[in-house]
């Protein structure tokens, strides 16, 4: 799997103190790391760079987000959530040693008038990624969603494919931002490929979007075109 992340020197990148400043969704994964013990996943919505959770009736339209675990031999679970105060939370138990894809997707939410944003009508599709590891995982097969962002720590050095339908998203940005809010933003290669340099521990976010300009119809409403997004949890320990 090295080779799947392997990008020149000139594709690492240094933080920057440039505040973050968009709301978005992300999980956070809590467990032992070991076998047969729970892993709690809890699915958040806010402004990660600053510190900021929403709450309580905020939270109603994160129903539609599915949680999947993809254990180390492709076995899939369905992870069932329910509504807090200040999240969404499930668990899984983890059977067997491995890498274990936690995978999120909200494909059925209503089309969007972000006119205002400047994006007009738009269908928006959200993917959300967290890995965790139980033992020395050997095996890293990645199980790619239709947009993905996939990581692997060397160090402090975290390498980052981007995937769209299992293939690199060549020449693509994506924002990372760390656990003080400062982001950074990344240019893939033409594999893909790109990675960033942490500065320090603690959970990283990276922030993908992608925008389909091929006009639709869903649930009867007419579209202009679709944003996909992904968010994905990197812990740096």
């Amino acid at each position: 799997m090295k080779d799947y992340f392997k990008i020149s020197a000139l594709s690492i990148f240094l933080f920057a103190p440039f505040l973050a400043q968009a709301h978005g969704y992300w999980i956070e994964l809590k467990g032992s790391g070991k076998t047969n013990e729970p892993v709690q996943v809890q699915v958040f919505f806010g402004d990660y760079a600053h510190g900021k959770r929403e709450r309580g009736a905020t939270l109603d339209k994160m129903a539609d987000i599915k949680i999947t675990v993809v254990g180390p031999d492709g076995e899939k679970m369905t992870v069932a959530t329910t509504q807090t105060n200040t999240h969404w939370e499930g668990s899984f138990t983890p059977p067997k040693v491995g890498y274990y894809q936690v995978l999120g997707i909200n494909d059925t939410r209503d089309v969007q008038d972000w006119t205002k944003r400047n994006m007009g009508i738009v269908r928006p599709v959200q993917f959300l990624r967290a890995d965790y590891v139980v033992g020395e995982a050997a095996d890293w097969t990645v199980s790619p969603q239709q947009l993905d962002v996939v990581a692997r720590a060397e160090g402090n050095t975290v390498g980052l494919r981007v995937l769209r339908d299992g293939k690199g998203l060549a020449n693509s940005s994506v924002n990372v931002v760390n656990p003080q809010g400062w982001e950074r933003r990344c240019q893939t290669n033409e594999q893909g490929r790109t990675s960033f340099a942490a500065n320090q521990k603690g959970m990283y976010i990276v922030e993908l979007e992608w925008i389909d300009k091929t006009p639709g119809t869903f649930n009867g409403k007419p579209y202009e075109q679709t944003r996909y997004r992904c968010d994905m949890t990197q812990v740096v320990q």
